[in-house]
């Protein structure tokens, strides 16, 4: 497998589904593998913004460099660095208090109060081996292999996660996370995306936090990108 290192996960990208299987099969490990290798790497720091729909926004420096990403917040100061490798990732928090590497229960809580998750940010579900291919689906005009990942353990917040990936680029579109009871607990869509460095990246994601005995949405946090000059 090529260096997952030498690239950064692919944002999503639209939104507004209209369905349209595909009895074609494909290879679900090798669209992943799509999903970590489809966006060269960016070197440039980056604002933004999560934005809760009935909270404040809270400001955040992003910096890309390759294998690893920094969001850096302030008031009060800290880092939350993933890094990337050949078989996953690792998400570290640096606060005043120290660093330390999180994993297990402690994933699975959200970044300043908002409906992100620091297992939303760590991407892992893209690793996860346990994957089967569903079929295709349009996302708008950009047509969608679709993988349903399963999680490998009972850390995760989510059993398993399904995937809306382009087939001509690789990139992750939509992303819906279930819990263990098979119900839909999370959902991703791309609002905007913009271009850096001849590279899509996403300008406006929405993620909505649903209620698993109903599916509706019970609060809604935007992650933001504060658009670039020139590319």
């Amino acid at each position: 497998m090529r260096q997952a290192k030498k690239y950064v996960c692919s944002a999503l990208l639209a939104c507004s589904l209209i369905p349209q299987l595909s009895s074609a099969q494909e290879n679900p490990n090798e669209i992943l593998d799509e999903i970590r290798l489809a966006q060269a790497q960016i070197n440039r720091p980056l604002t933004g913004r999560l934005r809760p729909e009935n909270g404040d926004s809270i400001p955040f420096q992003l910096e890309l460099k390759g294998d690893e990403f920094d969001y850096k917040f302030s008031n009060p100061p800290e880092t939350i660095k993933l890094q990337l490798n050949d078989t996953g990732s690792v998400l570290t928090d640096q606060t005043s208090g120290g660093t330390q590497i999180l994993s297990g229960s402690r994933l699975n809580e959200p970044v300043r109060g908002t409906d992100i998750t620091y297992n939303d940010l760590s991407l892992r579900f893209i690793y996860w081996k346990k994957a089967q291919y569903e079929g295709e689906q349009h996302v708008r005009t950009i047509t969608c292999s679709i993988v349903l990942v399963q999680a490998p353990s009972r850390n995760s917040e989510y059993d398993a996660v399904r995937l809306w990936i382009a087939k001509d680029r690789g990139a992750l579109i939509k992303a819906e996370g279930f819990n263990w009871q098979s119900k839909p607990v999370k959902r991703f869509d791309v609002i905007s995306g913009q271009e850096i460095e001849g590279k899509t990246i996403f300008k406006q994601i929405r993620i909505e936090k649903l209620d698993p005995q109903n599916g509706k949405v019970i609060s809604r946090t935007y992650l933001e990108l504060d658009a670039t000059e020139g590319g």
